[in-house]
């Protein structure tokens, strides 16, 4: 890990949480930052380590995951510029309880927690965007519990490619994949190779059509295909 003189911009910019401030507002929050450098692959904490700090992503990608008694990866969630780690800390004092590692070149804005509690009593409303945040995680927490316990591997993608689809101009269902598929399939609780066949198999029946490996275009489903419980 490398400490750099970043421009605090994209990292509170980009960030929902604080878009009620006024510009000298944030001109007070760019003061508490410190900016951190990561090449892909290495760790920015793991399980164990003293919690201190919201970690806000300005550039690149991070997976946070553990690891089961029996050595298997399940991810928890990736973050994208904008998103932010390391709230929970920030309630409950102690140690981190998950691996975050960078899989790309990463920018990370960190605010220590004592800075982002004088944050959260100054400005109320970030609390509220925070709640709203954390409210959304638990949700898709829930909506990963029902998956793994009520749908088939390939129910599981499908609806997953669904809820992350998006409209292009031509009014197509497209998904932009974020994570390789080796962190998709932990995901989604199944193996990579099972995972490689249902996109096999998706694409032989002519669900989805794939034009790269990051980019997939969804044929004949529509969100209201989606059979989760939880949507």
């Amino acid at each position: 890990m490398e400490k750099k003189k970043l421009h605090p911009h994209n990292c509170i910019d980009r960030l929902e949480l604080f878009n009620t401030l006024t510009s000298e507002q944030r001109q007070l929050v760019f003061k508490l930052i410190e900016h951190r450098h990561y090449s892909a692959g290495q760790m920015i904490y793991s399980p164990g380590e003293s919690a201190g700090s919201i970690h806000i992503i300005s550039r690149g990608k991070v997976r946070i995951y553990r690891l089961s008694e029996s050595g298997r990866e399940q991810l928890i969630r990736l973050l994208l510029p904008g998103e932010f780690t390391g709230e929970l800390a920030l309630f409950k004092e102690g140690i981190y309880e998950a691996y975050a590692e960078s899989l790309e070149d990463t920018k990370i804005c960190m605010i220590h927690h004592d800075d982002f509690k004088n944050l959260l009593k100054s400005y109320p409303a970030i609390s509220v965007k925070m709640l709203s945040v954390l409210a959304k995680r638990l949700s898709i927490s829930e909506q990963q519990s029902t998956w793994m316990s009520t749908e088939t591997s390939k129910e599981r993608l499908i609806n997953f490619l669904i809820r992350s689809a998006t409209l292009n101009k031509q009014g197509e269902m497209v998904v932009y994949l974020p994570m390789p598929k080796k962190d998709l399939a932990s995901y989604l609780g199944t193996t990579p190779e099972t995972l490689s066949r249902q996109f096999t198999i998706l694409k032989k029946d002519g669900v989805i059509t794939q034009s790269s490996k990051n980019y997939v275009k969804i044929h004949g489903l529509s969100h209201n295909d989606i059979t989760c419980e939880i949507c």
